[in-house]
């Protein structure tokens, strides 16, 4: 049986929303590679623990605020590792490489197609490359055939790091992806042709105060969910979303081809496939899970993230009394994607929901005012 490493990882955030890099020092394996700040978990540690003993070990800093958030298993040819990722929001003191490694601040931001395709290239002639020596009869090394199929993040996840560094060990890219994702998901609840004109103005005054992610569900439009009146107005709030820098997600209780005219697809817990769906390049796929298994089901179709409800009770589903804060925790801890509190949720929870590891919150009513 493989045994696996606990680990703790820092994502250091901070208020611009760059993160802290460090390049591993020769005499380790992967010397040059460039990872987040952490280390291996001791025994009788918790998570934050370990995390709060390692940056203050590796960087000289004083953890502050930290909060669990995404757990990830990966196999590299040397051990596998359990990361649990951290994010860090305040800390004392500025990061040095007290362990001889270099340090660099950076910025994700969506890449163009140039920089994609330059990607892709390189890559392509590295594979190339390796695959020539090993024709030769050449044994290149573990470490140069990892750097020879090593992914950008371009490549990888169309996304950029601003200042570019390189490579980045494999298991660097899933949290690039998870922290692209908006921390604030707003469900449409428009109801009806005679309420479009008010939710609109709702709509660009929630984008105005920073929202940026739309999830467009109108289950019960008197037309029904694939009225092409409807249509009309989910084009209405992807043009508003997008000149604000903002994405839309339809939800699957909509045609399937309404996808073209947004930026994703948010799959209904009972809609959720075998296989990832098909979706155009860049597009996003948001999961709605109740439980463990179809948190497991959202990971296995490589979602971006899952919504798990319902956290708290609302006065749309009486009776049920919501999972609570300790299980959303628990489930959030080992989902293995970024989980966003449904249910109950506001300005007023978000703490306590990135607390027990919410990578955000997510809601109808609480988010468009009025």
């Amino acid at each position: 049986m493989t045994k696996i490493v606990d680990v703790a990882v820092g994502v250091m955030l901070r208020p611009d929303g760059s993160l802290l890099l460090g390049q591993r020092p020769e005499g380790k394996p992967y010397a040059g590679w460039w990872e987040l700040p952490g280390g291996k978990l001791e025994p009788g540690e918790t998570i934050l623990q370990a995390l709060a003993r390692e940056l203050k070990e590796e960087l000289g800093v004083t953890v502050l605020e930290s909060s669990t958030w995404v757990t990830h298993v990966h196999a590299y040819s040397h051990a596998t590792v359990r990361l649990y990722f951290c994010r860090v929001t305040r800390w004392e003191g500025e990061p040095r490489g007290l362990e001889s490694q270099a340090l660099q601040w950076g910025r994700i931001r969506d890449a163009s197609e140039a920089e994609v395709r330059a990607a892709r290239r390189d890559h392509e002639e590295r594979l190339q490359a390796l695959e020539a020596r090993i024709a030769r009869g050449e044994q290149p090394t573990d470490l140069e055939a990892a750097q020879a199929r090593a992914q950008a993040p371009e490549d990888a996840l169309g996304l950029a790091l601003e200042p570019r560094i390189g490579p980045l060990l494999p298991a660097t890219l899933p949290p690039l992806r998870w922290l692209h994702v908006p921390d604030t998901y707003a469900i449409t609840n428009i109801g009806a042709p005679a309420n479009v004109d008010t939710f609109l103005q709702r709509l660009d005054a929630a984008l105005a105060a920073g929202l940026k992610l739309v999830q467009f569900r109108e289950p019960g439009w008197p037309g029904g969910a694939a009225d092409e009146g409807l249509r009309q107005v989910l084009e209405q709030v992807v043009a508003r979303a997008r000149s604000a820098g903002a994405r839309v997600l339809v939800n699957s209780a909509h045609p399937r081809d309404w996808i073209a005219d947004a930026d994703g697809l948010h799959l209904r817990a009972a809609d959720v496939p075998a296989q990832r769906p098909a979706l155009p390049p860049g597009a996003m796929l948001g999961v709605s899970a109740h439980d463990a298994a179809e948190l497991e089901r959202a990971r296995q179709l490589d979602a971006d993230f899952a919504v798990l409800a319902p956290v708290l009770p609302t006065p749309s589903h009486p009776g049920q009394p919501g999972l609570g804060w300790e299980s959303f925790g628990t489930l959030a801890l080992h989902a293995g994607l970024p989980v966003l509190a449904l249910g109950g949720q506001s300005a007023d929870t978000r703490a306590t929901a990135v607390a027990h590891g919410a990578h955000g919150i997510a809601g109808i009513s609480g988010f468009w005012g009025g």
